[in-house]
């Protein structure tokens, strides 16, 4: 990983990385479908999206479909970020198969898709 790509990842906090990744591959988030993902209480959840908009991470935007509900996706620093953590996914992800094999990742992945589809189902999506 490159110096310029850690200025940017060096400002995330615990949580911030995965919170990213998330939103990332949902586009536009409800943060309590962030908060079902990531197992994180209300309060804790808000002061970490609080923390990544601050950062410029992230921004707030109204549900067309509903005003009382709030969004969050990615700017396009966030936008950044969230790609060189897919890439270091990636990355780790090829290492991972060539000590477990490739059967045994398909299998782990598999049932990381399963887990997400459950999410997804047991918040409305």
């Amino acid at each position: 990983m490159k110096t310029s790509k850690n200025a940017e990842l060096k400002e995330l906090s615990k949580n911030q990385p995965a919170a990213l990744m998330i939103i990332g591959l949902e586009k536009e988030i409800m943060p309590s479908t962030i908060g079902t993902y990531m197992g994180m209480d209300r309060s804790s959840l808000s002061r970490m999206v609080d923390s990544l908009e601050e950062k410029g991470f992230v921004r707030r935007n109204n549900d067309p479909e509903d005003r009382r509900k709030v969004l969050v996706s990615l700017t396009e620093k966030g936008e950044k970020c969230s790609e060189i953590l897919n890439k270091i996914s990636e990355e780790m992800s090829v290492e991972l198969l060539g000590l477990a094999g490739e059967q045994d990742f398909r299998d782990f992945e598999n049932s990381l898709e399963t887990m997400l589809r459950v999410l997804r189902i047991s918040n409305g999506k």
